[in-house]
């Protein structure tokens, strides 16, 4: 089960594109952090790596988006056995 920590850039300020944040806010998987300026924080949660790879693609390709940063990405190790 991978946990990521990540920072979502925009283009303009956070504030200047509610539409990508009404994207990621629709995957229940992302929960929003902190915002400054043109940066965002978000947490992504999922049951696999597969489904990790597919947000952060999603992210990727939001309107406004021009840089995804990877902060830290931990694995519960248990879980990806099961």
């Amino acid at each position: 089960m991978p946990i990521s920590g990540l920072v979502v850039t925009f283009r303009s300020s956070v504030d200047q594109n509610a539409a990508a944040i009404t994207s990621l806010r629709q995957i229940p998987e992302i929960e929003i952090g902190n915002a400054g300026g043109s940066k965002l924080a978000i947490v992504v949660d999922t049951q696999n790596k597969r489904r990790d790879q597919e947000i952060w693609n999603t992210v990727r390709e939001l309107p406004g988006v021009i840089d995804l940063a990877v902060a830290m990405v931990a694995f519960d190790e248990e879980t990806e056995s099961r």
